[in-house]
């Protein structure tokens, strides 16, 4: 299907608009049908980014074709949130009208933010490929042998305990420390993994926060989704000893399984898994990052 456009804008029979508050139910029901999804791993669910900019919908007549979402967050990254078209149209074909008009609002700032995408499914690794996507790294899995493993020494002065909300800030700061600006989570959505969290816990040295962990839980599976320690008190078996409180806490969780994600270029994260049990499961994801086909060196 061939789309008309006047100034990269579908025409009138054809209209491209931002996501509202409104388009709630729609979207609803629009991810339950028959259409091509990719909706991110993340903290807020794709309807739960309504009212975050850029997020478009793709409509004919009052029918949705397509809707994107790539808000910034954190600072100076987007990811797209959520992409999705009406299987009766290549996906390639609408993709790149969303993405000219996301790119349009990304650049309204002093610098345009990186933008990002996992690559969940084949059909969307290859729609980011043909669109100026160049993959970044692999994400991969990893599980769990149960066996726990031993204590190891630690600072005298360290002392693990439970979350608490008033931690946040500063939790969201070794965030900050701890990660490269693409992998970083900001405050906002700290709090979200913090009150969808079943294990979350803080290393203390002295009064001082220095590492955190949080963790989720279904019914059969545990899985340690952030692990941060400060770069200047790594080294010291910190990230070790919040990781063996975790996996003590999921054993009395009776978990089928616990798992782990990391960058597969990660050697640092990789070996410190390794030591604790956890095996690669052979499964892994790519990150694709957007490079501006007008611009040299960005990345």
């Amino acid at each position: 299907m061939t789309f008309q456009t006047r100034n990269n804008v579908p025409t009138n029979k054809f209209l491209l608009r931002p996501a509202s508050a409104g388009d709630l139910n729609a979207l609803s029901v629009f991810f339950k049908g028959k259409v091509n999804i990719q909706h991110h791993l993340d903290w807020r669910t794709s309807l739960e980014w309504l009212g975050y900019q850029p997020y478009y919908l793709l409509l004919r007549q009052n029918e949705i074709l397509a809707v994107m979402a790539a808000p910034v967050d954190p600072d100076g990254i987007a990811w797209i949130r959520v992409f999705g078209a009406v299987k009766e149209i290549p996906p390639e074909k609408l993709f790149p009208i969303l993405l000219e008009r996301c790119l349009k609002d990304l650049d309204q700032g002093e610098n345009r933010p990186m933008l990002a995408a996992l690559g969940l499914q084949d059909w969307f690794k290859t729609t980011l490929e043909t669109h100026n996507f160049v993959l970044r790294q692999q994400i991969v899995v990893l599980g769990w042998d149960f066996k726990l493993p031993p204590e190891r020494e630690v600072p005298a002065n360290l002392s693990i305990r439970v979350m608490t909300m008033q931690d946040l800030p500063t939790v969201a700061a070794v965030d900050r420390l701890a990660f490269k600006p693409l992998w970083q989570n900001s405050l906002d959505a700290l709090m979200l993994a913090f009150h969808k969290a079943s294990l979350a816990s803080v290393a203390l040295l002295d009064d001082t926060i220095v590492g955190y962990q949080i963790s989720t839980s279904t019914p059969i599976n545990t899985h340690l989704a952030r692990l941060a320690v400060n770069p200047k008190y790594q080294r010291k078996n910190i990230g070790y000893a919040l990781v063996r409180d975790m996996l003590v806490s999921s054993l009395k969780l009776n978990s089928w399984q616990v798992t782990v994600n990391t960058q597969g270029d990660n050697t640092a994260s990789l070996s410190l898994y390794d030591s604790l049990g956890f095996t690669l499961t052979g499964e892994s994801f790519p990150v694709f990052v957007y490079e501006d086909p007008g611009l040299t060196g960005n990345t």
